[in-house]
């Protein structure tokens, strides 16, 4: 192939215009190739004495290989005969990348004729792509095919995620196919920043939407697990599970709207600004006026609930207001008085009742009128009303007897020494009583706790004794196998029990071995005993102990010792001294109408009373006293040695 070149490459030359004599002579460049057969030259000639006279001509590889192209150039009769004429190769074609070094070559166009200027290229086409092989070799032009094997390889090529660098350029980073994947900082397996490759890097996961890439556990596809005010799941919404901003009611009954708690996945009752709790009050002490405090609520606990305190005294059936006053130490009206026109309220010492011998306990029942007296060798009974006494000295009435318990309808039971327990009616033409022995009693077991629970015929009675162990004696008391042990056996010296009239409120006091305050409560479900004050906690074995009703319980004994359980609390009550001031009463026994109406019977023969501040001496002393009973403040009695029978009925009040 042969090209004529100008000196500035003239089209019309090359058309077949008029030759110019100053151009006869000219340069026969020719250009040798090998290896491709796909690509261009550039021929550039300039001239070498004046640079700005220069021209060049694109030349195409025909098309085989190996081969020559040839190009004539003449000069212009303006330009100097010394031309430097210098080729560039180019892949694919005219328009395709510059591979390879300029060549160059100074030449002079001779007057007439032409002078041969030679160049060779040598490139490889391995795969006939019209690139160059990128392959370094010495003596080829390097050109810009990274795969000389592969026509589908090269820089034309469309980037694909196939494995392979397609364009020669980049690796597969530019590929047009790549895959989305999302890069999970907390490990949840969803992600969040968006990043495309062809194959997955390292610490991104192929699903996205984790809008909270920092917390493990906020990703789609779950629950709302938290309340928080946050989306937990990523979609859209915030806490859809918590009913957030439903009308709801809070731990108060007060209208408000479902919101987060500062606990997570917790919610609470956010309050109306309009819902305002006030105060309840509910009949806790069954005398019909409201004055326990139920607490702050927008609706009433319980039906009836009234929201103004109508009564002073809730601990007790015998205050409220409307009640009469009465001459029994409480504000029986609640004037904020006591005793309003009563005086000076007097007690009656008896000697030597139904005989000489001590009296160890007593029972009263018919209101107070009437009452069982026990004590080593004695049963007696005693009518108020007519001051008569009957003892009964039948043999199978005779023991050593520690407590007594008497029905409504009168029955009487003593339980005493060698675990010996006996029962009998009030009717004196009788003289017998039915005794029999506590079952795996000996003769050291001492029983000196009894109450009892009224049934609709006859009553069911408690004992306990010194050995920890309770027994439950019920009807017909004749029967084998009526009297039977109750519950489990503890191991701590009993000496007293009460109820509230139920089985479930049975409390039973005394001490440890360490003459420190014992209490234990019977549980129903388990039909055992279960510590309710234990640990040595108070000083002092306790000797009695009375209910107020099933919310109040009062336990007293040595030491000046007496305790207040409410609440299944025990706190302690002030000291009781004896009448010197500095030596701490031995307490016998205790009787409870309310938290501001308690009585105490001394071993140095006093009565004392607790108004829910202090304690006051109402009796001034004299036998020792043993026990303490009363059905109510206005009927109270207490025995004590030599047949003592110290009582208190209350007058009756002026007519205001």
């Amino acid at each position: 192939m042969r090209v004529i070149l100008m000196a500035v490459l003239c089209a019309s030359v090359l058309a077949g215009c008029k030759k110019d004599d100053s151009k006869a002579g000219a340069l026969n460049v020719a250009i040798d190739y090998s290896g491709f057969t796909r690509g261009c030259v550039t021929v550039t000639a300039t001239d070498a004495d004046n640079a700005g006279n220069t021209n060049s001509l694109a030349v195409a590889i025909p098309g085989k290989t190996p081969g020559t192209v040839s190009v004539a150039v003449y000069r212009k009769k303006d330009w100097g005969r010394v031309l430097s004429v210098t080729t560039q190769l180019h892949e694919v074609d005219c328009s395709g990348p510059v591979v390879g070094d300029q060549q160059e070559v100074k030449a002079q166009v001779p007057e007439e004729g032409a002078q041969d200027v030679t160049f060779s290229v040598r490139a490889i086409d391995g795969d006939g792509d019209g690139y160059f092989s990128s392959a370094d070799a010495e003596g080829v032009v390097s050109g810009t095919d990274c795969d000389d094997r592969d026509s589908a390889v090269s820089p034309s090529a469309t980037e694909v995620c196939n494995g392979r660098d397609d364009n020669c350029a980049l690796g597969e980073s530019d590929a047009n196919d790549k895959k989305s994947w999302f890069v999970d900082t907390d490990g949840d397996t969803y992600g969040s920043s968006q990043v495309a490759a062809c194959t997955q890097p390292a610490g991104a996961v192929d699903r996205g939407g984790d809008c909270n890439d920092s917390d493990g556990q906020v990703r789609p596809d779950r629950t709302e697990f938290r309340c928080d005010g946050q989306d937990d799941n990523c979609n859209g919404m915030n806490d859809e599970d918590f009913d957030v901003g439903d009308d709801c009611k809070d731990e108060l009954k007060c209208s408000g709207k479902v919101a987060c708690a500062s606990t997570p996945s917790q919610t609470s009752c956010a309050r109306l600004p309009t819902e305002n709790p006030v105060a309840w009050y509910v009949d806790g002490d069954g005398d019909g006026s409201k004055g326990q405090d139920e607490g702050l609520g927008c609706e009433a606990p319980v039906v009836g609930a009234v929201t103004q305190s109508e009564d002073c005294d809730e601990s007790s059936v015998y205050v409220r207001p409307g009640l009469p006053e009465l001459c029994d130490r409480l504000d029986n009206n609640c004037s904020n008085a006591v005793d309003e026109g009563c005086g000076a309220l007097a007690w009656t010492t008896e000697a030597d009742v139904g005989g000489a011998a001590d009296v160890t306990a007593i029972a009263l029942y018919d209101e107070g009128r009437k009452a069982w007296l026990v004590g080593t060798g004695r049963l007696v009974h005693y009518d108020s009303t007519t001051g008569e006494t009957t003892s009964f000295t039948s043999p199978s009435c005779t023991g050593n007897w520690r407590a007594v318990w008497a029905s409504a309808s009168g029955r009487v039971f003593a339980v005493g020494d060698e675990g010996r327990m006996t029962t009998r009616g009030p009717d004196p033409s009788d003289q017998k009583c039915f005794t029999l022995t506590a079952p795996n009693s000996n003769a050291q077991t001492t029983l000196y706790g009894i109450t009892g629970i009224e049934q609709p015929m006859d009553p069911t009675v408690y004992v306990v004794s010194n050995d920890g162990k309770a027994f439950k004696w019920v009807e017909p008391y004749h029967a084998d196998g009526n009297l039977t042990e109750f519950g489990s056996s503890v191991s701590d010296n009993l000496r007293a029990v009460w109820s509230a009239g139920s089985e479930d409120t049975l409390l039973a006091v005394g001490g440890d071995d360490n003459a420190k305050a014992v209490a234990y409560r019977y549980d129903t479900a388990s039909s055992s005993w279960q510590p309710d004050l234990q640990g040595g906690t108070f000083d002092g074995q306790l000797r009695g102990v009375h209910f107020t009703d099933g919310r109040f319980a009062y336990a007293a004994g040595e030491n000046g010792l007496v305790l207040k359980r409410s609440g299944g609390v025990w706190t302690s009550l002030p000291t009781v001294f004896e009448s010197n001031g500095t030596t701490k009463a031995g307490i016998r026994d205790v009787l409870a109408f309310s938290e501001k109406g308690i009585y105490v019977a001394t071993s140095e023969g006093r009565i004392l009373f607790y108004d829910g501040s202090a304690w006051t001496t109402v009796y001034p002393g004299g036998a020792p006293l043993s026990s303490l009973d009363g059905p109510k403040p206005t009927r109270i009695v207490a025995g004590g040695t030599v047949g003592t029978v110290v009582s208190f009925t209350a007058p009756t009040p002026p007519v205001p």
